[in-house]
């Protein structure tokens, strides 16, 4: 008679990662959506960052480890950005690499087409925003920001 043992290893053999919650929400600015701003999550504790970007209506949907995935649990400082796109010229495909093309001296952001956040700088920083969000273990952890240009 042979006997056959099966051991079942939760935690080791699972997910690299810890679990995440759906996490949604809308921003606004002086009541209009915001189209294109960074929403950034950053940790109080030993949970992990999360960033979502708004599309047109402002809504925004967090990301941990792979996109969309929510956020882990626990208590965060929240801060909202928005960079313009920057178009960046390319060669034709094919072109061969031209050294003597590029400047010795190093750009300024700029002079690089970068530009200044475009929403009240308080936002930008999660020590200054004044924004929280305490994400839960469920898929509903919503969380709409209100910010004001006064």
């Amino acid at each position: 008679m042979s006997l056959l043992v099966v051991f079942s290893v939760t935690g080791c053999g699972g997910s690299k990662y810890p679990p995440t919650f759906k996490t949604t929400g809308t921003v606004t600015l002086d009541g209009k959506p915001i189209e294109g701003a960074t929403v950034s999550f950053y940790p109080n504790g030993t949970n992990k960052p999360a960033n979502g970007e708004t599309d047109s209506s402002g809504q925004y949907q967090m990301s941990s480890f792979n996109q969309n995935d929510g956020a882990t649990v626990g208590s965060f400082r929240v801060a909202v950005q928005k960079q313009p796109k920057v178009e960046y010229e390319s060669t034709p495909e094919g072109t061969p690499y031209d050294p003597s093309m590029e400047s010795s001296e190093p750009q300024a952001a700029s002079d690089m087409g970068q530009s200044e956040n475009s929403l009240p700088k308080m936002y930008a920083d999660p020590e200054t925003s004044g924004l929280t969000a305490t994400v839960a273990e469920s898929d509903s952890n919503v969380f709409n920001f209100e910010l004001s240009s006064k």
